[in-house]
């Protein structure tokens, strides 16, 4: 598993890699897990290495990810063309848009997949079509033959939405009212296809692409990028860049190898934190990647302590500062931070190993050593209470959620039913594999 993660691109504000470990996904060929193998072509069907771009581009509901282009779709980073309709029957040829839509509060919308042409969209529950509608009927307010759309999940965006593109115009339609808000985006002109892959979106044109942050439409520097380098294994083309002066078990999650943290927030995204970088845990059917800590947190740089969620806030400790973010559909650091964590929270920031808040609590547990206190955040001034002795000598991180209590000890966890299981410890529960529970690693 090393050797494919030792050839993530690791400069600038985007570090995708050709050489994802996909083989969870059944539908992906095992040849897709080889160092050495190109992109495969099949007489007489195109080649997604040419420079004529995709009509489309979406992950279906198991997070395999479909290009589009004519009467073909190429199925993950690698595969060879196919034709559409032997994986959707009855769709059109040349789509304008697909999209994948995330909306819990709408079974008959929820992980359905819609295809658009024309005035026309197409609805499937996986491969099995639920029906035809006019756009304007199934979307109010989305007008017909778009340039591309992409979902943008709650936490994401505000609310559950969907983004769509026609020429210099973006509509966001927001699920839950179903409001629809005309945006222009002058960074962004005439998206042919739109994608979002782990927390990040994508404006496709032609072969070239640009990340674009979905509420304000903002690009990063050093875009467009060409996609060849990125999405797919062409041959002749660079396809990744080694950064020799970053070990490359810090960003292979599967890697013998502790975390620093792990916290999981009040909209429900989970992370795991290791020098600088995190791993998305709650959307892993979409795919693995490390993602430098600051790309989502800004100001945050390097290793972290400790790090909670509480009252619409995620806070972290950095030695002796505290740097706190409001939770919203994007992490946006709080003006004034980083502040002195004694004067904030009471508590000595550079003696501190782990924290965890349990849900619907106020509670903060504080590990420094093999001692446990507390401190209540909702009373002023906070106070480091005296806590108990637990059963680890040296914790990594913490987290608290509804199934319990986790401690983070090397390449193993414990787990606990509740802070006070914790407290009234004989013996400790037995280890568990964090690569193996957590981060879906064979091992």
């Amino acid at each position: 598993m090393q050797f494919l993660l030792g050839v993530l691109c690791l400069s600038g504000a985007l570090t995708l890699s050709p050489s994802l470990p996909w083989k969870r996904h059944a539908s992906l060929m095992h040849g897709e897990m080889s160092q050495n193998h190109t992109h495969p072509s099949i007489a007489g069907y195109p080649n997604r290495c040419d420079d004529l771009g995709f009509d489309a581009i979406t992950p279906d509901e198991q997070g395999v990810t479909h290009f589009f282009r004519d009467e073909f779709l190429w199925s993950g980073f690698h595969s060879p063309a196919d034709l559409i309709n032997k994986t959707w029957p009855h769709l059109p040829d040349h789509l304008d848009a697909a999209l994948r839509m995330h909306h819990k509060n709408s079974p008959d919308h929820h992980d359905r997949m819609f295809f658009f042409k024309g005035n026309q969209v197409w609805q499937y529950r996986g491969n099995i079509p639920e029906g035809q509608f006019l756009i304007h009927d199934k979307f109010p307010g989305i007008p017909d033959n778009l340039g591309a759309a992409v979902e943008c999940p709650k936490g994401d965006c505000a609310e559950d939405s969907v983004i769509f593109f026609k020429g210099d115009t973006v509509y966001q339609l927001d699920l839950s009212t179903n409001a629809v808000k005309e945006k222009t985006w002058p960074e962004l002109h005439h998206c042919t296809a739109s994608y979002r892959w782990l927390e990040k979106y994508y404006c496709f044109q032609g072969t070239n692409f640009t990340r674009f942050n979905p509420i304000t439409g903002h690009v990063p520097d050093g875009y467009p990028k060409d996609a060849r380098n990125y999405f797919m294994r062409c041959e002749g083309r660079e396809h990744a860049h080694k950064n020799k002066s970053v070990d490359v078990s810090i960003y292979n999650r599967c890697s013998n190898r502790s975390f620093d943290e792990f916290n999981e927030d009040e909209l429900g995204r989970m992370y795991a934190f290791r020098d600088g970088w995190y791993f998305r845990i709650d959307s892993n059917r979409d795919g693995w990647h490390p993602w430098r800590t600051n790309s989502s947190w800004p100001s945050l740089h390097g290793k972290i302590d400790a790090v909670f969620s509480w009252n619409s806030k995620m806070y972290f400790i950095q030695g002796p500062n505290l740097f706190i973010y409001k939770t919203e559909a994007r992490y946006s650091l709080i003006q004034g931070y980083p502040k002195p964590v004694a004067e904030e929270l009471g508590i000595p920031g550079t003696s501190v190993k782990a924290t965890f808040i349990c849900p619907q609590s106020s509670l903060l547990y504080v590990i420094m050593g093999n001692h446990l206190q507390s401190v209540n955040l909702e009373q002023t001034p906070k106070v480091l209470g005296n806590g108990f002795r637990i059963a680890h000598f040296h914790v990594d991180g913490a987290m608290c959620t509804t199934k319990g209590v986790y401690l983070f000890v090397g390449t193993k966890f414990y787990k606990y039913d509740s802070p006070d299981q914790l407290a009234a410890w004989e013996s400790s529960p037995e280890p568990q594999s964090i690569s193996k529970h957590f981060m879906s690693c064979p091992h």
